[in-house]
């Protein structure tokens, strides 16, 4: 494995009982790279991504990861691996999971105080500065039902980033969120790449793919469907099934009167 590659796949599947999650996933990335993983429900993106921190242990193939080796199929690596990965490997959900009786600050400082026994004024020292990276600070000490679905979504992302990870996984982090604040979770995002995160990002987001991740993966049919730098997958993809994928969500919707006047057609015929 090359020196900068920080997680390297190779032939990765995943099966709940005799069901087929994803097979044959290959994927290297390198430090401060970001990786956009895209495609229909059901391809096992977030499995796949909740596999490299083994969430979800996998059947077949071998993980590289930050100095470890896991292999599939075998038993599960040892708590210290788990806890050095888990230490290391960052992960931001769907749902913000943020404790309701604690304060936003506390909500960050948490991990960093009992697992990594940091000092605490480091570590609200630490916080402030990641509260002030993603336009919070001035809610430190605000309980996480006064915020909004976006604002408790970047304070999943500054606790997360409080224990200083290697790497970040991101399982659709704005697909629970309203239209309107999704653009302030993705800033934020943003923001962490040209700092030179290292990421692993699934989303439906395309122009966010597009425009911030190095490389863009399309999963369908439990498979890796095209893989490559962003703006050529996006923009010209190869293989018959990515381009079937990004014609359904890239063309525009059709307007109301449209499909009424096609439903009339279609009465006459």
């Amino acid at each position: 494995m090359s020196n900068d590659v920080v997680v390297s796949a190779q032939g990765l599947t995943k099966r709940f009982g005799s069901q087929l999650v994803f097979e044959d996933v290959s994927l290297d990335v390198h430090k401060s790279e970001v990786v956009a993983i895209i495609g229909p429900s059901g391809a096992g993106k977030s499995t796949f991504i909740r596999c490299i921190n083994h969430l979800h242990p996998f059947d077949g193939g071998t993980l590289e990861l930050l100095g470890h080796t896991l292999h599939g199929g075998l038993k599960s690596p040892s708590r210290a691996v788990l806890r050095d990965i888990r230490t290391r490997v960052g992960m931001v959900f769907q749902t913000f999971n943020l404790f309701p009786h604690l304060t936003v600050m506390e909500n960050i400082i948490l991990a960093p105080l009992d697992v990594k026994k940091v000092p605490r004024e480091k570590a609200v020292a630490l916080a402030r500065e990641l509260l002030d990276l993603v336009g919070l600070e001035h809610k430190k000490d605000m309980y996480p039902k006064r915020l909004s679905g976006g604002e408790q979504q970047r304070v999943a992302l500054c606790r997360a980033l409080a224990m200083e990870p290697e790497v970040m996984l991101f399982d659709e982090p704005t697909s629970m969120l309203d239209p309107e604040l999704v653009g302030e979770v993705l800033s934020a995002i943003q923001r962490l790449a040209k700092q030179g995160m290292t990421m692993i990002l699934v989303t439906h987001e395309m122009t966010f793919a597009k425009e911030v991740a190095d490389t863009v993966v399309i999963m369908a049919d439990h498979r890796v469907a095209e893989m490559g730098p962003a703006r050529q997958v996006l923009e010209s993809p190869q293989t018959e099934r990515a381009q079937q994928f990004l014609r359904r969500v890239l063309e525009p919707v059709e307007t109301m009167e449209e499909l009424s006047a096609a439903a009339g057609q279609g009465g006459e015929d």
